[in-house]
């Protein structure tokens, strides 16, 4: 048997339009219908047999009648209680059973009265009162018994009408005594249950919310952080237990930073909601998609053999997603992701260390493969354990002794001078022996030990810059951590100060990558320094893809074209070609520019034909330490001529 339910009683007496009717008068009622009809249909289907073994000739064929079609009738009616009913419906179901009721009783007084048999129309009124829902119905059906009651008395015993009439006013007392202690019982015991049913399941959706906020992302949808851990955890446990491997995917956004600072945050929730449904696309029963925070995801996923193939397989799918095109309501853009990948098999490696491990993989990725997949291996191994020694030294090394500046030397073709240096970091550790900036600036941005190591280079060079002839400038590099921390550029503006150089001569180098992790933030910071006094130098330009996008909202007083493209210049007409439209460029915005990675005497012809007029490079003079710059300003240098012939051949030999 069905059990009604409240939604959909709640939908089909809106649809009906019986708004008066609460849920609780249905949800009561049709119980009670259900049982007075099985109480109906047994008393007719008595009354029925007991007219078949003892028939009466004077009325019982006019009774046999009504006993069927009442039998029929109430069967019907049973056979709808047993659904889900509006409360229309309900009305006409209790109608028709206590019309079956009361044609059966009447009728044989119609056809043969009884005074005994007056106590049913007396009784009929309360028993309506009881199975009817509606109050309305409840008045119809007394008027209707107690006009049927006066009828038969009038017709029947006229002069006991008055002994009557008392009777049917306490039917219709009792009626309506009945209809409303039985009504407040029955609806006041149902409210109470529906309440609570209401309350569980308030209680329930409201438990249902709390952990989908606690393990999902509510941008995305996905798993967020949190369960993802969990999920790791779990397959971690089954890899013990079990000897189940698993695959573990970190994925990374690459070009997410310009689309946000580009477009706006709406943007960029958008793309990220975007690479959230790709995932879901390439995900399976197997497959875990989560985010684990700002344009970071991960997978964990299932891997049969050939295990390789198929986290590369599920590498190669999540590039190809991640690679399509973005629609992103008014603007279209591309982008990729890099994903590094980690088969699980060792049962005694920790979450940790699978994570450390992913994250090496990724970081490969989009260091040497952007928008690829990488698939962590026993190289990746053995590059993570020396970073991790590297790490441990940096953590470890005094700053002030082991770290040094040299200065390589800027030139002007017009002047024919060295007008300036760039101070470039060297550490020597007595661990490591002598590391490459390469290896070590990367390595301190992802130990968090960038911003004093930048505190101390600075510092350094200032003071060797405070020997130097008034007219030298000095150009020195900083890391994208170091514009994204305004307390790092209180403390490097304040260092300038305390030195008591003129800001004029000290110019601050930001690469396009440093832009791109936070623009806005970089922003601020590159104003700062730009009311400071100090000028803006942007390196390695034209590697990236928004130089143009920088150059119209930043105080950008100077270009650095990077070597890459100097070094093909007189073998591929593309580097050409680029190094002549970036000097146009600089010269139509009346920026200053340095050709840096000037190496050859060919490359200096082709340059001033160009117009170039700053290079920086081995032809010019390699890095040197701090007390070579004095002796080395001494020397004559006359670039293209015969004064110093040997020196670039001999800079040469030095860099390597």
């Amino acid at each position: 048997m069905r059990t009604h339910r409240p939604d959909s009683t709640t939908a089909s007496r809106t649809a009906d339009g019986d708004a008066p009717l609460a849920d609780e008068v249905v949800i009561a009622y049709q119980p009670i219908l259900r049982g007075a009809t099985i109480a109906i249909l047994l008393f007719v289907l008595y009354d029925l047999m007991t007219r078949l073994l003892f028939p009466n000739p004077v009325y019982d064929g006019p009774m046999l009648v009504m006993n069927v079609v009442g039998l029929v009738t109430v069967s019907v009616v049973y056979k709808a209680l047993r659904q889900d009913l509006s409360s229309r419906h309900l009305e006409w179901v209790g109608g028709t059973i206590c019309l079956v009721l009361f044609a059966n009783s009447n009728m044989q007084q119609l056809l043969s009265f009884e005074q005994e048999n007056l106590v049913y129309s007396v009784l009929m009124m309360p028993i309506f009162a009881t199975l009817l829902p509606r109050r309305r119905a409840i008045i119809i059906a007394v008027i209707i018994c107690c006009s049927t009651l006066a009828y038969l008395v009038q017709v029947n015993l006229p002069h006991m009408a008055g002994d009557y009439l008392s009777v049917g006013i306490a039917g219709v007392m009792s009626a309506a005594a009945i209809a409303v202690i039985i009504r407040n019982a029955v609806l006041n015991a149902v409210k109470a249950r529906l309440e609570a049913i209401r309350d569980r399941e308030t209680a329930e959706q409201l438990e249902r919310d709390a952990r989908h906020l606690a393990e999902c992302d509510a941008l995305t949808g996905l798993p967020n952080r949190r369960s993802f851990f969990l999920a790791l955890d779990e397959h971690l446990d089954r890899l013990r237990t079990h000897g189940e491997p698993f695959i573990l995917g970190l994925v990374d956004l690459d070009g997410f930073k310009p689309v946000n600072d580009t477009y706006g945050h709406a943007a960029g929730d958008e793309m990220l909601k975007t690479v959230a449904d790709r995932l879901r696309d390439i995900a399976d029963e197997a497959v875990i998609p989560a985010r684990l925070g700002g344009d970071e995801f991960a997978l964990i996923a299932a891997t049969p053999c050939p295990r390789n193939e198929t986290a590369l397989q599920l590498g190669h799918r999540v590039e190809a997603a991640l690679s399509q095109p973005y629609d992103l309501g008014e603007y279209t853009c591309k982008a990729s992701g890099s994903v590094g990948l980690l088969i699980c098999d060792d049962p005694e490696v920790s979450a940790q260390e699978l994570m450390e491990r992913a994250d090496h993989a990724l970081y490969f990725a989009k260091r040497a493969l952007q928008g690829k997949a990488v698939l962590f291996n026993a190289a990746l191994e053995q590059e993570m354990t020396a970073s991790s020694q590297l790490d441990k030294a940096l953590r470890r090394c005094d700053h002030e002794a082991e770290f040094s500046v040299n200065f390589q030397p800027q030139y002007d073709l017009a002047k024919s001078r060295i007008t300036g240096f760039e101070a470039l970091a060297r550490w020597e550790s007595p661990e490591l022996g002598s590391v490459s900036p390469d290896v070590f600036i990367p390595a301190a941005e992802r130990a968090g030990l960038i911003r004093n190591l930048t505190q101390t280079l600075l510092a350094k060079a200032l003071r060797e810059m405070a020997t130097w002839p008034d007219d030298l400038t000095l150009s020195f590099n900083l890391s994208a951590h170091d514009l994204m921390s305004p307390q790092a550029m209180d403390s490097l503006l304040e260092t300038v100060r305390a030195s008591g150089l003129p800001a004029s001569r000290i110019e601050f180098e930001i690469t396009e990558t440093a832009m791109m992790s936070d623009f806005n933030q970089a922003r601020l910071a590159i104003d700062r320094i730009s009311a400071a006094g100090h000028s803006i130098a942007l390196d390695d330009f034209g590697v990236g893809y928004s130089s143009l996008q920088y150059l119209q909202q930043l105080p950008v007083s100077k270009l650095k074209i990077d070597r890459s493209f100097v070094s093909q210049m007189l073998e591929d007409s593309s580097s050409f070609k680029i190094v002549r439209t970036m000097l146009t460029l600089s010269q139509t915005l009346d920026l200053g520019c340095v050709i840096e990675g000037v190496e050859t005497e060919a490359q200096i012809h082709i340059l001033r034909t160009l117009g170039a007029r700053h290079i920086q490079g081995y032809l010019v003079g390699a890095p040197m330490p701090a007390d070579q710059v004095l002796a080395d300003l001494a020397r004559p240098l006359t670039l293209g001529g015969p004064s110093r012939p040997d020196r670039a051949p001999a800079l040469h030999r030095a860099r390597a």
